[in-house]
């Protein structure tokens, strides 16, 4: 699955709330998807907060493999790359079995949701 950050995004790759706006699309289709092209179009970003929320939360429930394997970041300015790495590595040192197990919890729960509506 391609996804073009400023197709979806815009200008809008600040805040938390921007950044949940690409990790739905991402956890709403992970199952289903064997990888994900994001192409950030040389788009700086420069916002942690925008970051972790479409990514690094990724980080609390998979593993680094699962990550490495789904995720492919297409012109990304190094800025931004190094940022990616810095917040993957620290949200993968918080991760333990129980954050793993409460996120496919979640997943599951908001799928029954969803599939009920």
């Amino acid at each position: 699955m391609k996804i073009d950050i400023q197709e979806v995004c815009g200008k809008k790759t600040v805040t938390r709330e921007e950044g949940q706006v690409i990790n739905q699309m991402l956890t709403d289709q992970w199952d289903r998807t064997d990888q994900f092209q994001l192409d950030f179009g040389n788009l700086l970003i420069a916002s942690v907060s925008f970051i972790d929320e479409a990514f690094g939360k990724l980080a609390l429930c998979h593993t680094s493999e699962d990550l490495k394997r789904k995720l492919v970041f297409k012109n990304m300015v190094p800025y931004d790359r190094k940022l990616l790495n810095d917040i993957i590595i620290s949200r993968l040192r918080q991760q333990t079995l129980e954050t793993r197990n409460a996120c496919r919890s979640a997943l599951r729960k908001n799928g029954e949701v969803s599939a009920a509506q």
